[in-house]
């Protein structure tokens, strides 16, 4: 794990440099995150009400399920815009352009429907595999952990197939397996670790709410909220942060030229033999 968070702390670094030029590009994922929460409410709200309405036992109907499926997936669709937006622009920097907000997000929205399409798949696939974790026991949680392991890794090129290449959601997906086997081979295993480098950074302070609000209501809730202020930054920054890092890491991939803020050992150390 601290090889992980090491790894991703460089990759951090080198991505940020990068982002130096167009530090705007760090919005985008701020913007999908508050998008994202108002369309999970619009979904969940009338959940949450079916759950209070359904009977003694509470039990969600089938609408309800359905509902509730279709948020997941829209929340899924407009944080994976967000970081696609992201790639668009890092691409373009790469290339030698000047990305702006606008001319990523309209890059991204191009590729709407593929988008939509693998957020659609990678939560019926996250889905599955809850299930497989929750009512298979403890050979059920290991295969939910290594089958999720694998499925992050084959899919984490993606977004740059889909917004470079212009490819539909099972074309980027076949792409980007075939792009990490290519360049790593079959038995290998994640090693970027940005999300365990966000949970680092924001533990702490989730922690501090939790000591504040012994201190009193008013206090508890203050801190609470400036804690989830801070989370939603933090994880934004990182999602910009890791958009960066996987554009590059793409480029690579396919023999384009990379920005000389990453090194091939930077790019290498994505994976490592299990």
């Amino acid at each position: 794990m601290f090889d992980r968070i090491h790894n991703a702390w460089s990759l951090a670094k080198s991505s940020w440099r990068v982002l130096q030029h167009d530090r705007e590009l760090a919005w985008l994922p701020v913007i999908a995150s508050v998008v994202g929460l108002l369309v999970g409410a619009a979904f969940f709200g009338p959940v949450l009400a079916m759950l209070g309405g359904g009977g003694e036992d509470n039990a969600i109907p089938a609408a309800g399920y359905l509902l509730g499926f279709l948020g997941y997936v829209a929340v899924a669709s407009v944080f994976y815009l967000g970081r696609a937006a992201v790639v668009h622009g890092a691409n373009l920097r790469m290339e030698g352009g000047d990305p702006t907000v606008g001319s990523s997000v309209r890059g991204a929205s191009a590729h709407w429907p593929a988008v939509v399409g693998f957020a659609a798949i990678a939560t019926t696939v996250g889905l599955i595999l809850d299930a497989l974790e929750d009512q298979g026991g403890i050979a059920g949680a290991i295969a939910s952990f290594i089958g999720g392991a694998a499925w992050r890794l084959v899919t984490y090129l993606v977004l740059p197939v889909v917004v470079i290449e212009g490819a539909g959601p099972i074309e980027g997906i076949k792409g980007s397996s075939r792009l990490v086997k290519g360049t790593w081979g079959e038995q290998v295993t994640g090693n970027v670790g940005f999300g365990l480098l966000g949970l680092l950074l924001v533990a702490p302070v989730v922690a501090v709410a939790f000591l504040a609000a012994g201190l009193g209501t008013a206090v508890g809730i203050a801190a609470f909220a400036a804690a989830g202020v801070w989370a939603i930054t933090v994880f934004a920054m990182v999602s910009a942060l890791e958009g960066v890092f996987q554009t590059a890491l793409y480029r690579q991939a396919t023999g384009r030229s990379i920005p000389a803020e990453f090194s091939a050992s930077d790019l290498a150390g994505a994976a490592r033999r299990r």
